[in-house]
């Protein structure tokens, strides 16, 4: 299993950090760029890189939820990461599919993302 677990854990990890700075720089583009760096935050190949990230993401993280027997259940930390995940997609779905960026959506999303890493990196709810 070692053979599979590593490497799955570095794209993962490295896929998030491409997500990650994907969903910051749109947001910094939308909320600070003229409307010329608007139109490159909503470009379509953009859009499709993003989507090929986060495709990527969950299937590593699938894989590795199901090789490593996680139940959300069982271990709290996990589903409080889903919960987390889901309204991080909610709240980035709402901040950057309008016209304008609404800037609470976005750091909402920005905040749940945090959590989500966090728990992640801890697999822990409370620190300590």
């Amino acid at each position: 299993m070692d053979w599979y677990y590593q490497p799955m854990v570095q794209w993962h990890v490295l896929l998030a950090w491409c997500s990650v700075g994907l969903f910051f720089v749109r947001g910094l583009l939308f909320q600070f760029g003229n409307a010329r760096l608007q139109e490159i935050a909503k470009d379509a190949r953009l859009m499709v890189l993003v989507f090929g990230v986060n495709t990527c993401l969950v299937v590593t993280g699938l894989s590795l939820w199901g090789s490593l027997g996680y139940s959300p259940v069982r271990d709290g930390w996990l589903g409080v990461k889903l919960l987390a995940l889901v309204g991080y997609w909610a709240c980035g779905h709402w901040a950057m599919t309008q016209q304008r960026l609404h800037l609470l959506g976005y750091l909402t999303a920005l905040a749940l993302l945090a959590l989500a890493m966090d728990l992640s990196i801890n697999r822990q709810l409370l620190p300590g």
